[in-house]
């Protein structure tokens, strides 16, 4: 499922989501092929609908996806009492290699030749926020 259509489906915890994301640095979580996880810093977007990360070609992150698709990626809350809260989302990526597909997903990003394109598909989201301390967790799944 695409962005627009887990928006479409929980539009409150997806908009929460978008706030975690957009212009932060999140955790992207991979499989080695060895099946060990591997972690990375990233900056995911959105456009025409849909979530994107982009990569350098030679990125240990475009090995472990093209091997096995799965990832799960963590917003971070902005500090250790909670604020703002943490999202967390997980699916399967794929390389986007339609150029009219990078041209519109690539609006307002410069140098984007020179990248690899994911888009990441929702299966699974989490969004956490904390009141009194507390956890009070969203949960969305894919049907």
């Amino acid at each position: 499922m695409n962005w627009e259509d887990f928006e479409r489906s929980a539009p409150e915890l997806a908009a929460f989501g978008r706030s975690r994301l957009v212009g932060r640095v999140a955790s992207l979580a991979t499989v080695r092929s060895d099946g060990s996880p591997r972690v990375h810093p990233v900056e995911a977007w959105f456009a025409a609908g849909r979530m994107f990360v982009r990569m350098w070609p030679t990125s240990p992150k475009v090995r472990d996806l093209q091997h096995d698709p799965r990832y799960s990626l963590h917003a971070l809350m902005d500090n250790f009492e909670g604020v703002g809260g943490e999202f967390f989302v997980a699916g399967h990526a794929a390389r986007v290699d339609d150029p009219t597909l990078i041209a519109s997903a690539s609006v307002g990003k410069h140098d984007t030749e020179q990248y690899v394109l994911f888009e990441f598909g929702v299966e699974e989201a989490i969004g956490t926020t904390y009141e009194n301390d507390e956890p009070v967790r969203r949960r969305w799944r894919a049907s």
